[in-house]
């Protein structure tokens, strides 16, 4: 994994302590439907249990981007997407196990939830003082020559718009609604 996302990664964790308890893997390599991905990793035998580790899957290349090399993202850019990504994991330790299961599902079923859950990450992110770097990880996302109008309209759909993650309150969980104009 090259260095400059190792370190845009580990400024990030800093700010996550909540999260400093648990086991954690950052892993590198081809992803086919998403660029960073955060998961839980619950063994079978932990179904029913509490233990739980997670796992960081970063691919290679933004998706749909071409050739753009995640390495290659801005500092700032890169330490938004991370901020994003772990406050999935922040937002997964309201879940049981078994509960991780029906989240998994519903992400999967359902656009409303996906939405709600995309924005609470988001907003977790902004709660733990990344603002700065969710804004500039979207601008970038939806302003960039290197991005295709397939991924951008996805952002668009389910994520937080930079205007909202501009106005996002330090202290709620909004999940605004969308709004064509």
């Amino acid at each position: 994994m090259d260095q400059r996302i190792k370190d845009a990664f580990l400024e990030v964790w800093d700010s996550y302590s909540v999260l400093h308890d648990y086991g954690f893997e950052v892993v590198q390599k081809p992803l086919m439907s998403s660029t960073m991905q955060a998961r839980p990793v619950i063994k079978l035998r932990d179904v029913f249990g509490s233990q739980r580790s997670y796992r960081l899957d970063v691919a290679e290349q933004v998706l749909d981007s071409g050739d753009l090399n995640v390495a290659d993202l801005p500092e700032e850019v890169l330490k938004g997407w991370f901020a994003h990504e772990l406050g999935h994991i922040v937002d997964y330790e309201d879940h049981t196990n078994m509960g991780m299961i029906t989240y998994g599902i519903r992400y999967s079923l359902s656009d409303k939830y996906k939405r709600a859950r995309e924005h609470e990450a988001d907003s977790i992110a902004i709660r733990l003082g990344f603002r700065e770097e969710v804004v500039a990880t979207k601008r970038y996302l939806m302003e960039s020559d290197f991005i295709s109008p397939v991924y951008q309209n996805q952002l668009h759909k389910f994520y937080m718009s930079v205007e909202g993650a501009e106005l996002c309150p330090d202290e709620i969980v909004p999940v605004l609604p969308k709004v064509d104009l």
